[in-house]
C-alpha cells in the first residue's frame, strides 16, 4: 500500500513539472509577434518589376511629378509611367553610386561618390576635387538656402562647402568650429540659419559662427547624427544613434528605445508631415510613425506589415502625401 501511495505522488509530482514547464515557455506577443498587415504599403519598387538597376536606394527627390532616384547604381527618374536611369556608361554621371538629390529650378544636383553634378535634363557639369575646391569628392547630402546657395556635405573628410555658382567656401574643424568633417545632413530653418548634423553632435551655422550641440554640452543623447527635420515652428526633431530628440531651442526631450514606442534608437532620416505628425526611419526595425499630440507610436516593419526590407534610408513625403521610402531592397510607398 505504502509502494502504491509512493508511486501515486511521484506521478502528480511529475505531472506538475510539466505543467509549470510549458507555462514557463509560454512568450507575450510583441509588436513584430501581430499578424501581418498587407495592405500598410501600397506599392513596391525593385529591379525585378521596373528599370531600377539597383534595389539599395539612398535617396528620393520628388519634383513636380517626376521622381528623382540615387541608387548604388545610377540616378534614375520615374514619371508614373516610364523608368530612365543615367550611368557611367550612357552619360557623364562620375559614379554609379548616388547618394543624394536636390531640385533647385530646373537645375537637380547630384551628389555621387566621384563628384557633384549639376544636371539640367540635358547636359552634365561635373565638379571634383580636381577642378575645383571641393574638399572631398564623395557627397552625402546637399540642401539649397533661402539665396539659392548650394550647401554640400561630405563623408568624412571633407567637411561643408558652399557654392554660389562661381565662388566657393569650405568649411572644416581646421578652419573654422564645425565640430566634424562628416556631415550627413544639412537643413535651414525659417530665418534662413544652416543646421549640420555630423559624426561630432549638431551644429548651427548662422553665416559666421557655428554654434555646436554635443553630449558633452548638451542633452544630445548620442553624437553620431544622421537626421535633422526642422519644423513649422522651428523645432529641430534630430536622429541619432541614441534615439529622436526634440529640441525647441530651448528644452530637450529624448525618445528611445526605453521610455517611448521607439523599437530601435538607430535613427537614420525623419521626415515631418506636419509639425505634430513624425516619420522615422531605422536602420534595422522599418519605420514608426509618431503622433506628438496624443504620444502615440505606430511601428512598420518587414515583420507585422509588407514592407520588404527594414534598412531605411531615407523617406520622402511627396505633394500627395504618399511617404516614399528608400530602403536596401528597393522602394516601398504608403
Amino acid at each position: 500500500m505504502d509502494k502504491i501511495k509512493i508511486i501515486f505522488l511521484v506521478t502528480i509530482v511529475a505531472l506538475f513539472a510539466i505543467s509549470c514547464s510549458k507555462e514557463a515557455n509560454i512568450v507575450t506577443p510583441t509588436t513584430e509577434d501581430t499578424p501581418s498587415q498587407n495592405n500598410v504599403f501600397s506599392e513596391f519598387y525593385t529591379t525585378s518589376n521596373s528599370g531600377l538597376l539597383d534595389n539599395i536606394i539612398n535617396d528620393i527627390d520628388y519634383s513636380i511629378n517626376i521622381v528623382k532616384i540615387a541608387t548604388a547604381n545610377g540616378y534614375t527618374t520615374f514619371d508614373g509611367a516610364n523608368w530612365n536611369t543615367l550611368t557611367t556608361y550612357n552619360s557623364s554621371l562620375p559614379s554609379n553610386k548616388v547618394n543624394c538629390i536636390k531640385t533647385s529650378g530646373t537645375t537637380t544636383w547630384i551628389g555621387t561618390d566621384n563628384g557633384l553634378v549639376s544636371y539640367d535634363g540635358v547636359s552634365m557639369v561635373i565638379y571634383n576635387m580636381s577642378n575645383s575646391p571641393l574638399p572631398l569628392n564623395k557627397i552625402r547630402s546637399l540642401e539649397i538656402d533661402y539665396l539659392n546657395n548650394l550647401w554640400i556635405g561630405t563623408f568624412s573628410g571633407g567637411g561643408l562647402s558652399k557654392f554660389d555658382g562661381i565662388n566657393w567656401t569650405v568649411y572644416t574643424p581646421g578652419n573654422s568650429n564645425l565640430p566634424n568633417n562628416s556631415v550627413a545632413t544639412i537643413t535651414k530653418d525659417s530665418s534662413g540659419d544652416i543646421w549640420i548634423a555630423t559624426a561630432n553632435g549638431i551644429s548651427m551655422f548662422d553665416g559666421l559662427n557655428f554654434i555646436n550641440y554635443s553630449t558633452s554640452n548638451s542633452p544630445l543623447p548620442n553624437s553620431n547624427v544622421y537626421s535633422i527635420a526642422i519644423d513649422n515652428n522651428d523645432v529641430k526633431w534630430i536622429g541619432s544613434n541614441g534615439g529622436l530628440t526634440r529640441f525647441d531651442n530651448i528644452n530637450w526631450q529624448t525618445y528611445n528605445m526605453q521610455n517611448s514606442g521607439l523599437p530601435l534608437n538607430l535613427i537614420r532620416t525623419i521626415a515631418l508631415e506636419s509639425s505634430t505628425n513624425i516619420w522615422v526611419g531605422m536602420a534595422g526595425q522599418g519605420i514608426v510613425n509618431f503622433n506628438y499630440t496624443t504620444n502615440t507610436w505606430s511601428h512598420y516593419n518587414s515583420n507585422n506589415s509588407n514592407l520588404q526590407n527594414n534598412y531605411i534610408n531615407q523617406i520622402t513625403i511627396a505633394p500627395n502625401n504618399k511617404k516614399w521610402l528608400s530602403t536596401e531592397n528597393g522602394i516601398a510607398i504608403k
